[in-house]
């Protein structure tokens, strides 16, 4: 075919014009590479948190959370046992509905118990999402879903290779899960993790599994026991808004039949991927913002990067308007000028995306494996791996960048006449006006574009630096945290009680150890504690359910050792036990919000049932920060272990010394006293640097960082490339102005003049449009003004100075010239 041959014609010939010219092929394709780059890392990021699930239809899809009025948290999401199964009788919209609760367990086999994070399901979850066995067999329906059925667990095909090497003859052998003998049915399918998004499920146990913690027991039974997130598959043909309106419907009839317990309480149907890890409203809300952002962010390096290549093609497009001239003269239409300046220019850009899709693979992949360490109790796992969502992507973006730098100078280039262009040659073609104040509003363009990047670069960091010296309401330094839990190994409420009083009291009597304490949940750990409060004397408005109130259960030292400021009354003693009267510690917004102009010492409140015994305030604890690290104030409260016990807990480890050095030691002291005791390690510093701490920010400030300093260089690249060039282009004009008495500093301010007024333009309209940009970024930032005057003002001067550097050098290589060499330059 003539048009293939042609195209062969003209990649050949695009090869060969770019081998002519290696150094600047190498500038065009790093600048496309990393412009391309910048955006498939994000893309593959923003990928691997949409990525449809591996299983049948996953867009029938959708979580069904609870919407609880009065839920300042959006923590409130899940539903109960008893309302699952109403919506499952009267669903006309759902083909399945179906539920699970993550725990964290451990799991006993061969003389060995290891952690396991595993999900306690209902028995349709594996048929409802249509998930096959790799060996064994899966839950069935309805299977465990009563409080006294027998224990079985399906293993995660993760965990049973790396726990037990893909043995197959685990299938029917019996395991001890959380303490309780359990037989293995079978193992998941190999690509199939789970569907709580970031963790690696090592495992699934159905509903009967959790009934050896007495409240998750309480689920089969009461309505007020709600552990469980769930999920539904629509029907086919049936709309989201469909889906919604039959829960309104379902929902509001609950409120009318069971009002002591589902008053306030709705729902909401949401896609599944926009429920990811959990259904905050929260997070849906500005996960649209945050997805825009980074992808305008992207697109806008991008866009400098195609001003830089644009520029200089339309350099090579003014030097090459003799060959076209030629070309044209022999016959070739002008057409097929266009068609093999695009050419290149396309071929130019598909090679850039190939360097960038690797740099955009590191960069995800890095990003990737750097979370398993900021949640060091459980096993983290997030995909940004490349599929063809991500390959589309990076070839769209490659092939719009293509025609869009090549179309101008392809246009320019064809309109050349033969005739002008053969007798002029090449020594004028270059330096008219109208060619200048193109290159001149490309650059104006760049430096625009960069100076957006760094502002948003610069509120991103300030930002993070704001939130970093935020008051965390206690001291996270020196702080080492060991969790377990003695239930996983078979102890009662006695051994276990025993065996965290023994190893308290041993570490506190090393030397390097200042104090340690027992609490059930560390601050801004995956695991926490809640429920609902009476209040006494206040009435609970009867349209809403009581407030749900965060708690933690911790021992007497435990404000010492995480130095939390106790503001009034007392901290907890040795003398506060189960036969004394019911204590409690409160936080300032809840003795703020509960008992406003009072004082809360010796007030009283009940603890998840109006039924409840009352529980009397002695002290108040300063604020802190107990769930994500950017949380507003949250009411909060304490009660004692010796009132309240939980055989899960952390060690809390105050040292003069590294904590991570204690890891050893502590882990020797714990085996000890039990060989097979599981225990896992993190430290404060660790868990307010992790995911619920300033990750997040600082992954923002890092990418917004990488970002800005790319605009930076791309920005100085193409001021200096232009500059240099136009400064090439007037050296026989330069030479004529030398030979009749110019001196060599007018020669300077000549070339700067012209580069000073792009840079100069550049920044008023970056400025402008930074204003604009960082409005929308504004809800992102912490505790800082999206106009924060340090940052523009720092960011515009930095800009400022580069770009000038950049006109420098070539202006003051240009004063350097000889006029006899300058006047023989062609």
């Amino acid at each position: 075919m003539v048009w293939l041959r042609d195209l062969g014609d003209d990649l050949r010939y695009a090869v060969r014009q770019y081998a002519r010219e290696p150094g600047v092929t190498v500038v065009l394709l790093v600048t496309m590479a990393l412009g391309i780059g910048a955006n498939t890392g994000v893309f593959s990021v923003l990928n691997g948190l949409l990525r449809p699930l591996p299983v049948r239809s996953p867009e029938q899809l959708v979580v069904i959370a609870a919407d609880t009025k009065g839920d300042e948290t959006g923590l409130r999401y899940r539903f109960s046992y008893l309302a699952l199964e109403d919506l499952r009788h009267q669903t006309e919209k759902f083909s399945d509905l179906f539920a699970y609760s993550p725990r964290l367990g451990g799991l006993t086999s061969r003389a060995k118990t290891t952690q396991f994070l595993y999900s306690a399901v209902t028995g349709n979850y594996f048929s409802a999402l249509g998930v096959r066995p790799a060996a064994g067999r899966l839950l069935e329906p309805r299977e465990g879903e009563s409080e006294h059925a027998p224990l079985v667990v399906v293993l995660g095909y993760s965990f049973w290779q790396r726990r037990f090497g893909g043995d197959p003859n685990l299938i029917g052998q019996q395991v001890s899960v959380d303490g309780r003998a359990a037989t293995v049915i079978g193992v998941a399918a190999r690509d199939f993790h789970g569907i709580y998004e970031g963790l690696e499920m090592e495992g699934y146990v159905p509903l009967s599994g959790v009934t050896g913690n007495e409240r998750l027991r309480e689920m089969f039974v009461s309505r007020n026991a709600r552990p469980l997130t769930v999920l539904g598959r629509l029907n086919p043909h049936v709309s989201l808004d469909e889906a919604q309106s039959e829960m309104n419907v379902l929902t509001r009839r609950m409120e009318d039949q069971y009002p002591a317990t589902d008053k306030g309480i709705g729902a909401r149907v949401v896609p599944e991927p926009l429920a990811r890890p959990i259904p905050l409203r929260a997070g849906m809300e500005m996960f649209p913002f945050i997805r825009f952002s980074l992808l305008f962010l992207a697109a806008l390096v991008l866009t400098v990067a195609c001003m830089n290549i644009a520029n200089i093609l339309l350099v090579r497009a003014t030097v090459r308007e003799r060959e076209m001239a030629i070309r044209a003269a022999l016959g070739s239409g002008r057409g097929r000028l266009i068609r093999q300046m695009l050419t290149e220019s396309v071929l130019l850009a598909l090679f850039g995306a190939i360097a960038g899709m690797l740099i955009g693979n590191w960069a995800s992949q890095t990003f990737a494996d750097a979370l398993p360490g900021l949640v060091s109790d459980v096993p983290v796992r997030f995909d940004v791996s490349f599929d063809w969502r991500v390959f589309t992507y990076a070839l769209s973006a490659a092939l719009l960048a293509g025609g869009l730098i090549g179309i101008w100078p392809a246009l320019r280039v064809s309109r050349t006449e033969p005739g002008a262009a053969l007798h002029d040659g090449s020594r004028t073609n270059s330096s008219g006006p109208q060619r200048q104040r193109i290159r001149g509003l490309l650059v104006a363009g760049q430096v625009a574009g960069s100076l957006v990047l760094l502002v948003a670069a610069g509120l991103f960091v300030r930002s993070l630096d704001r939130a970093q010296r935020l008051d965390l309401g206690y001291v996270p330094d020196h702080v080492l945290n060991a969790r377990m839990n003695p239930q996983w190994v078979g102890y009662d409420k006695q051994h276990t009680t025993d065996f965290y009083n023994e190893l308290e009291r041993r570490v506190k009597a090393w030397p390097d150890v200042q104090s340690a304490s027992l609490a059930f949940a560390a601050p801004l750990g995956l695991i926490g504690g809640g429920d609902t409060v009476y209040i006494e004397g206040r009435t609970v408005d009867p349209r809403e359910q009581p407030p749900s109130v965060g708690y933690n259960t911790v021992d007497a030292s435990y404000f010492d050792t995480m130095r939390i400021p106790v503001l009034r009354g007392r901290a907890f003693q040795d003398s506060d036990t189960e036969t004394t009267r019911l204590v409690a510690m409160v936080n300032q917004t809840m003795a703020q919000r509960y008992w406003p102009n009072q004082d809360p010492i010796g007030k009283r409140f009940r603890i998840g049932s109006a039924a409840a015994p009352l529980v009397e305030v002695i002290g108040v604890a300063h604020d802190s920060k107990y769930i994500f690290v950017v949380e507003g104030s949250l009411p909060y409260f304490y009660v004692p272990f010796t009132q309240l016990s939980s055989s899960m807990r952390v060690l809390h480890v105050r040292s003069l010394i590294d904590p991570e050095t204690l890891i050893s030691r502590v882990e020797q002291e714990v085996h000890a006293l039990d060989p097979v005791m599981p225990v896992s390690f993190q430290t404060m510093d660790g868990a307010v640097a992790g995911a619920q701490g300033f990750f997040l920010l600082r992954v923002g400030a890092i990418q917004a960082g990488a970002m800005g300093l790319l605009g930076l260089l791309l920005a100085a690249v193409g001021v200096y490339g232009v500059m240099s060039y136009g400064a090439t282009q007037r050296t026989r004009e330069i030479g004529i102005r030398m030979a009749l008495g110019a001196t060599p500093q007018t020669v300077l301010g000549m070339i700067l003049h012209q580069g000073v007024w792009m840079v100069i333009a550049g920044v008023v309209v970056g400025l402008m449009g930074a204003t604009a940009v960082t409005r929308v970024l504004g809800r992102f930032l912490f505790s800082i003004s999206f106009a924060d005057p340090l940052v523009f003002l720092t960011a515009a001067a930095l800009l400022a100075l580069v770009a000038l550097a950049a006109c420098w050098i070539p202006a003051h290589r240009a004063m350097r010239v000889e006029p006899m060499v300058a006047l023989r330059h062609e």
